[in-house]
């Protein structure tokens, strides 16, 4: 046991030495004043496009040229702040696995997404921006050396749509990483 913790207990009475632990938490943390509460406790409005992405997908397609299937889940986390879309490959056991997580800055007027796969931290340093036109949603992730463009589109039902992946070649050219087709599964 830490010295400066033996010590605590020796002066304190029981109890007392928790209670003053849980402050000086409080006030290290920045517990935030009641202005900041009541402007964090609102939801930020959830984006129309987004939300049609809630819900149950199957995605077939190629991935370097090589046929994939994928089971995807999307749902809405953190107080609506995000869309969290859930991959996974097929395959048994799967070779893939990914969370997309899609958000929408209504006061930079785009969006924003950070992709986190079973390969680690050094891929999930980059932040997507993105905008959309009508019924396409395009993502750019700057990655070192092969920049990354996502165009999804969706159906004007919202029941299927398109994923497209490309990477950048060093001549500035885009070349196909991989195509999906998307159905949703079940109802929304």
């Amino acid at each position: 046991m830490p010295i400066h913790t033996l010590q605590a207990k020796r002066i304190m009475p029981r109890g007392v030495s928790g209670l003053l632990a849980a402050a000086v938490l409080g006030a290290w943390l920045g517990a935030p004043s009641p202005a900041a509460r009541a402007a964090n406790s609102q939801r930020p409005a959830r984006d129309p496009f987004l939300a049609q992405l809630a819900g149950r997908w199957q995605l077939r397609g190629t991935v370097l040229g090589k046929p994939v299937r994928y089971h995807g889940s999307a749902v809405w986390i953190l107080n609506d702040g995000w869309l969290r879309l859930g991959l996974v490959d097929r395959a048994k056991p799967p070779a893939y696995q990914a969370d997309v997580y899609l958000g929408f800055d209504a006061k930079a007027g785009d969006y924003i997404a950070h992709w986190l796969d079973q390969f680690g931290a050094s891929g999930a340093r980059v932040v997507a921006t993105g905008y959309r036109d009508g019924r396409t949603l395009v993502l750019i992730f700057p990655y070192d050396g092969a920049p990354f463009r996502d165009t999804l589109t969706l159906s004007e039902d919202g029941e299927s749509g398109q994923l497209l992946l490309e990477s950048q070649n060093p001549d500035g050219a885009w070349s196909t990483f991989a195509t999906y087709v998307m159905t949703r599964i079940g109802t929304r």
